[in-house]
């Protein structure tokens, strides 16, 4: 595979990113448990936040690869691992919502990798037509 350092870089930032965002946020978790509104804004920023890292890094890695590819769906893995981790080992506070926050971790990576993937492939379209348009300028 020509792009395995690029993988290896994407992924590893990525892992990082998601694990830095679960530390710092660690102190809201307890927010989720909250059975008000506020609760729920919360559990969907959540949702929000680990779909979009997901999401950015699946596209902007597709975009200079030739068709379909596993690779957000490799990345939605990386992005979930650290706060089911996080969770699993940390008494967060969410008490009975610890269920509720882990299925939407997983539901916000798995659909920011579907929409990762299908932006991707969109991109990869545009990337080809920008760059066929930059060589024949050139020829001109």
């Amino acid at each position: 595979m020509d792009n395995l350092p690029r993988l290896i870089f994407y992924a590893s930032g990525v892992f990082i990113v998601s694990a830095a965002f679960t530390l710092f946020s660690s102190e809201f978790l307890k927010k989720v448990s909250d059975p008000t509104f506020v609760g729920t804004l919360f559990l969907l920023g959540f949702g929000l936040v680990y779909l979009n890292i997901t999401f950015v890094t699946g596209r902007r890695f597709m975009r200079r690869l030739q068709g379909a590819n596993p690779v957000p769906y490799i990345f939605a893995l990386l992005v979930a691992i650290p706060p089911l981790v996080w969770v699993e080992l940390y008494d967060a506070g969410l008490g009975d919502f610890k269920l509720t926050f882990m299925f939407t971790v997983i539901l916000a990576c798995g659909l920011g990798g579907l929409l990762g993937h299908r932006a991707g492939l969109k991109a990869q379209i545009k990337f080809r037509k920008n760059l066929q348009d930059f060589l024949n300028q050139d020829k001109d």
